[in-house]
């Protein structure tokens, strides 16, 4: 597709090895008295989503999966966000678990509940029973790459497209998660990683080789990005997270530079860190609003030596307030705790909540348009 017409994204992560000055000024493009660019691009965690009256509309004859396996429906989805907001980039409408579905499981989302598997994977053995076959996987998956080659097409390659996955060690956790136990569903999970860890990596090798021929496939189809989603990372320490997450995330990021390395690659730790992230060759950083306040974004810049973009970090909560005045506010107030706006991408910290309210998404919008 060669590269989007508006590719401010894609710029702003090249200058990832640039100097910065503290307000954000692009040293190294200035110098030679060059206008420095500082537009912040945008976009919106989950933001083809169920907060969208148009995507309300469509939920009312399909469900999620059914939408998904639909390239034509789920393109259109795809696009629905970028139609409203023109944000700077699109993601694909599916999800992380999808995988799972192309593996022989079925699932379905229960309001209040959350996904729910057709099948119980507590150890090794019944993980045996599902179909392991990874070209059999990725040919289940064809539905996807679809979707992105026509969303590409459609949008006529006018902004960057984001594929992604979930890190193996998140999708191991909703795997072996038991929904029924509202105290502690992941609690056999952590027995598994704590009794068995030899088996737990088995799985997760496994996961791992899947989620690289998956994101491998979506950067074929289209893709301009990929973003690894370690959203479950929260529910451990930072020592099981190194142990059991880091390693199979760093497989994925090794696979792609070698693969695709042109593409560009977004991490997302949810609530969890360890401080060899920093061997990590990512170029985008995309924390929770926790990280950002509890941290500072010159943490995570010094830790990278500055050569990182960062991304977030606004909570999703404010997009529900009653006055987008506040929003704007809160908006603002977040992007200033950001040392390095020129290495810089607005979006919330974690995904856009259901009840999120429209005029507060522009309200957000024009916040981040608004930095000088």
């Amino acid at each position: 597709f060669g590269r989007p017409s508006n590719d401010l994204i894609l710029r702003v992560i090249e200058k990832k090895d640039s100097e910065s000055g503290e307000n954000g000024e692009n040293n190294e493009s200035c110098k030679d008295g060059e206008s420095c660019e500082n537009e912040i691009p945008f976009w919106i965690m989950r933001q083809a989503g169920r907060y969208l009256p148009e995507y309300r509309e469509l939920k009312k004859n399909y469900n999620f999966f059914d939408m998904c396996y639909n390239p034509e429906l789920s393109s259109n989805i795809t696009i629905m966000p970028y139609k409203r907001f023109l944000c700077d980039m699109v993601v694909i409408f599916s999800d992380i678990l999808i995988i799972f579905i192309a593996m022989g499981i079925d699932i379905q989302f229960i309001e209040n509940v959350g996904p729910i598997f057709n099948k119980k994977i507590n150890n090794l053995d019944d993980f045996k029973t599902l179909n392991l076959n990874l070209k059999e996987i990725i040919n289940n998956l064809h539905f996807v790459y679809d979707s992105i080659n026509l969303t590409k097409k459609k949008i006529n390659n006018s902004v960057p497209l984001l594929g992604f996955c979930g890190s193996p060690f998140t999708l191991f956790t909703y795997l072996t998660k038991d929904n029924t136990s509202k105290l502690s569903p992941y609690e056999n999970s952590l027995k598994l990683i704590y009794e068995n860890s030899e088996d737990t990596h088995h799985i997760l090798n496994t996961l791992c080789n899947i989620c690289i021929s998956h994101v491998l496939n979506q950067i074929d189809s289209g893709a301009n990005l990929i973003q690894i989603f370690d959203s479950n990372a929260e529910i451990v320490d930072k020592n099981i997270f190194k142990k059991f997450s880091l390693n199979y995330i760093n497989k994925i990021i090794q696979a792609i530079k070698k693969y695709r390395p042109n593409i560009y690659v977004i991490l997302f730790i949810k609530d969890n860190f360890h401080e060899d992230i920093k061997n990590l060759d990512i170029d985008v950083l995309s924390i929770t609003h926790k990280q950002l306040i509890n941290n500072g974004s010159n943490y995570y810049y010094n830790l990278f030596q500055n050569k990182i973009i960062l991304q977030g970090a606004l909570d999703p909560h404010i997009l529900l307030l009653d006055n987008k005045k506040n929003v704007q506010k809160y908006a603002s107030e977040m992007i200033q705790q950001i040392s390095h706006k020129n290495k810089y991408i607005a979006s919330l910290g974690h995904g856009i909540l259901p009840n999120s309210k429209i005029e507060n998404v522009y309200a957000f919008i024009q916040a981040v348009k608004s930095v000088k």
